[in-house]
């Protein structure tokens, strides 16, 4: 599990300020479902360093920030610019296409 777990912070690391990308979209990409991205995120130890809080439910709610409470990871999405709606939700506007920018998918 560990192996996966260096490839997820590596496609994490490479999410801009001011965009999210699902656990979904990350799963697809590494050809597995959402748990196993979501374990391993939930194991980062270089919280600011390896930028997990860019990584959302595919419906754009925010997941808990290291298990704990979601309020901490909003507060650093917002603060990189990210835009939330009234109901809480990522704005999808907000949600950058992982698998179009790394060039996988046209």
């Amino acid at each position: 599990m560990r192996d996966i777990c260096e490839v997820v912070y590596a496609l994490v690391s490479l999410i801009p300020q001011g965009c999210v990308v699902s656990y979904s979209c990350i799963a697809r990409i590494l050809g597995t479902t959402p748990r196993p991205v979501a374990w391993c995120l939930r194991r980062n130890k270089l919280l600011i360093a390896i930028p997990c809080h860019r990584v959302v439910y595919s419906d754009g709610r925010v997941g808990g920030y290291t298990g704990a409470s979601t309020l901490f990871k909003r507060q650093l999405l917002e603060y990189e610019g990210v835009l939330f709606e009234p109901n809480g939700r990522v704005s999808r506007g907000c949600f950058l296409d992982l698998e179009k920018y790394l060039g996988l998918k046209h």
